[in-house]
This record gives C-alpha cells, sequence and structure tokens, in this order.
C-alpha cells in the first residue's frame, strides 16, 4: 500500500527534479517553435509590404513618365 503521508526521500526529490526537468524542455522548445513561428510571419509580412512598396514607386514613376511626354508633346518639344 502506498503511504501519501510517508516522509519524501532523496530519490523521490531526484525524481520530482528530474520530471520538472523535462516538463521545462518542453515548455521552453514549445516557446521557442511559437517564436519562430512568430517572427516568420512578421519577416513575411515585411516582404510582402516591401514588395508593395515597391511596386508602388514603380507604378508612380511610370505615371510620372507618362506625364512628362505627354507635357512635352503639348509643348512641341522631342519626347
Amino acid at each position: 500500500m502506498n503511504d501519501d503521508t510517508a516522509p519524501a526521500t532523496k530519490a523521490d526529490i531526484g525524481e520530482l527534479r528530474e520530471e520538472f526537468t523535462a516538463q521545462f524542455k518542453t515548455f521552453k522548445d514549445e516557446i521557442l517553435r511559437h517564436f519562430d513561428l512568430a517572427v516568420e510571419t512578421i519577416r513575411h509580412d515585411l516582404v510582402g509590404a516591401n514588395r508593395d512598396e515597391i511596386l508602388q514607386m514603380k507604378d508612380k514613376s511610370q505615371d510620372h513618365e507618362r506625364r512628362i511626354v505627354r507635357l512635352e508633346r503639348s509643348a512641341g518639344l522631342p519626347a
């Protein structure tokens, strides 16, 4: 029969320490996986935002060039 009121032995404390260490490592690994996922998500979002900004700048540049050509033609300058 197991007596739950018996004093803990060094072996009992050692087992608890090992169990705690294993649980802590599992918890730490899980947190690191979540952190890596969060960082990867942020990186992906920033890459997309950067790509969008570059495309927007290219569109503005092309529109700007069209406007200049139109103005040059209306002013009678060689385009």
